[in-house]
C-alpha cells in the first residue's frame, strides 16, 4: 500500500526535500575521509599503518550491520513507511558521532588511543547506516519510471558535490586557518561538522513527508535464497564490481589530497578550497547537460564518458606544480566538475534500475537488502583507501612526529601514488566491469515515456 498514488511523477518539493539529505551524508563521509589519517597521525600519534588498519577494520563491521539494516527497514511497517523512521535516527546518531571521533586525543589515554579510535570510528559507522541504507532506498519506491528516477537523482547528484565541497575543502581549510590544526581546532571541526550534519538529515526527514512509500511486507527467505537472488542478478553483480573499484579511487584521492597539497604543492590546505568551487560550480552547471544528453544516449554510455573523462581528470595532477596559477587550478577542477556530473548522474540512476530489475522479475520488493549491499560496498571502497595510503606513508618513510610540510622525500612517492596512479588504475579497470553491464528491459508493459531510449541502458 502507498502513501500517494502510482503517479511516475514525484512532486518537487520531495526531490528537493530527499537530495538534500546527501549534503548530510556526503559532508559526513567527506570530513573524515578528507583528514582522519592527518587526525590519527599527527594529533593522536598513531602510526600510519596501524591508524589505516583502524579505519579499515571498523568497515569490517559493515558486513553485518549493511545487511541488517536492509532486513530491518525491509520489514518494516509504520505509518511513515519501511524508511523514512530510520532517517531521524540516523540523524542523532550521526550529529553526535562527529564530535566523538575528532575528540579522542582529549579524553583517551595514549596507551589505549587505538582501541578508542576503533570504537568510536564503530558508532560513526553504525550512524551512517542506519540513516543511508533507507535513505538510498527510498528512490525506488518514489516512483516506477526510470527517467523520473533520474530526475530525482539529479537532485542528489548537486547535493553530493556541495557536501563534498564542504567535508573535503571546506573543513581542511577551515581548519588551516580558523580553527587551527591541533587538537583543540579538531575538536571544534568535530562539533560544527556534527550539527551541520543533523541539520542536513534531519530536513531529508521532514522533506520527504508524504513521498510515496510501501509498507508492502517483504516475505522471508532464507538467507541462502536471498544470497542466490542476488548472484543470479548478473546487472547488480557487475554494478558491485564497478562501484568498489571507484570508490577505492575516490577515498584514495579524498584522503591524499591534505598530504599532496601541503608536501608536493608546498601550499596551505585553503587552496583545497578554490578546487573544489570549481569543480562543484562546473557540476552544477553541468548536470542539466547530461540530463539533455540522456535523451540521446544510454545511461551506461554517458557512464563510461564520465569514467573515462575522470581518468584523464585523475592523470593531470602529475602536471600541477606550485608555480601553477589558481587559474590552472580552477580549469582543473572544471575539468573534473564535468565529467563527475555524468558519473553522479548515470552512475546512481543505473544501481536503482538494477535493484528495480529484481522486483520486476520477482515480484518481491526488497529495495533495503540490495542498498544495504551498496553502502557496503560504498565503505568498503572508503575503507580500502586510507588502509592503502596509511600502508604507502609507512612504507615510504613518512615521519608522525614531524609536520607535514617537513617529511622526507619519500613520503612524496608514497602522495603521488595515492593521489594520481593508483585512483587512475582503479577507474580504467571499472570501465571493464560496465562494458559487460546490460539491463534487460522491463518485464511489465509499462508505457515507455518520451526520451524512453535512456531507460534501455
Amino acid at each position: 500500500m502507498y502513501t500517494q498514488s502510482a503517479s511516475v511523477d514525484v512532486p518537487f518539493r520531495i526531490r528537493l526535500g530527499w537530495g538534500v539529505g546527501s549534503l548530510g551524508t556526503i559532508t559526513y563521509l567527506n570530513v573524515v575521509s578528507a583528514l582522519i589519517v592527518l587526525y590519527l597521525t599527527t594529533v593522536v600519534k598513531i602510526d600510519p599503518a596501524l591508524a589505516g588498519v583502524l579505519v579499515t577494520a571498523v568497515r569490517l563491521i559493515d558486513a553485518f550491520s549493511d545487511p541488517l539494516m536492509g532486513w530491518i527497514t525491509d520489514r518494516t511497517q509504520t505509518r511513515w513507511g519501511r524508511r523514512r523512521p530510520y532517517l531521524l535516527l540516523g540523524a542523532l546518531v550521526c550529529g553526535a558521532s562527529l564530535p566523538l571521533v575528532y575528540s579522542v586525543h582529549a579524553w583517551a589515554p595514549a596507551e589505549l588511543a587505538p582501541f578508542a579510535v576503533f570504537a568510536v570510528l564503530v558508532v560513526y559507522s553504525l550512524g551512517f547506516t542506519v540513516f543511508n541504507v533507507p535513505y538510498l532506498t527510498m528512490p525506488v519506491e518514489m516512483t516506477t519510471d526510470r527517467i523520473a528516477r533520474l530526475s530525482v537523482i539529479s537532485y542528489r547528484s548537486m547535493f553530493m558535490m556541495l557536501g563534498s565541497v564542504l567535508g573535503s575543502a571546506a573543513a581542511p581549510a577551515l581548519l588551516d586557518k580558523v580553527l587551527g590544526r591541533d587538537g583543540n581546532g579538531y575538536a571544534k571541526l568535530g562539533l560544527l561538522a556534527g550539527g551541520f550534519v543533523f541539520v542536513a538529515m534531519l530536513l531529508a526527514f521532514f522533506g520527504t513527508k508524504g513521498a510515496r512509500a510501501s509498507n508492502e511486507p517483504t516475505p522471508h527467505l532464507p538467507v541462502r535464497q536471498q544470497i542466490a537472488a542476488v548472484l543470479d542478478n548478473k546487472p547488480f553483480l557487475l554494478l558491485v564490481g564497478m562501484k568498489v573499484l571507484q570508490f577505492i579511487a575516490l577515498a584514495l584521492n579524498t584522503g591524499a589530497l591534505a598530504f599532496f597539497v601541503t608536501m608536493v604543492l608546498k601550499k596551505d590546505l585553503t587552496i583545497i578550497s578554490f578546487f573544489a568551487i570549481s569543480t562543484v560550480a562546473m557540476l552544477i552547471v553541468s548536470i542539466p547537460f547530461w540530463r539533455w544528453a540522456g535523451r540521446f544516449i544510454t545511461k551506461r554510455t554517458g557512464l563510461m564518458i564520465g569514467i573515462a573523462g575522470m581518468t584523464v581528470g585523475t592523470l593531470l595532477w602529475l602536471l600541477i606544480t606550485p608555480e601553477n596559477s589558481r587559474l590552472i587550478l580552477a580549469l582543473r577542477g572544471a575539468f573534473e566538475g564535468f565529467f563527475a556530473a555524468a558519473i553522479l548522474l548515470f552512475g546512481q540512476a543505473i544501481w536503482l534500475d538494477a535493484i528495480d530489475y529484481d522486483q520486476q522479475r520477482t515480484g518481491l520488493r526488497r529495495e533495503g537488502m540490495y542498498t544495504s549491499i551498496y553502502v557496503f560496498v560504498e565503505r568498503l571502497g572508503y575503507s580500502i583507501g586510507p588502509l592503502l595510503l596509511g600502508v604507502l606513508l609507512q612504507i615510504f618513510d613518512f615521519n608522525k612526529n614531524l609536520p607535514v610540510e617537513q617529511q622526507p622525500a619519500s613520503a612524496e612517492t608514497a602522495i603521488i601514488a595515492s593521489m594520481v596512479w593508483l585512483p587512475a588504475l582503479a577507474w580504467g579497470l571499472s570501465i571493464v566491469f560496465l562494458w559487460f553491464y546490460r539491463l534487460p528491459e522491463r518485464l511489465d508493459a509499462e508505457p515507455r515515456a518520451a526520451g524512453s531510449a535512456l531507460a534501455a541502458t
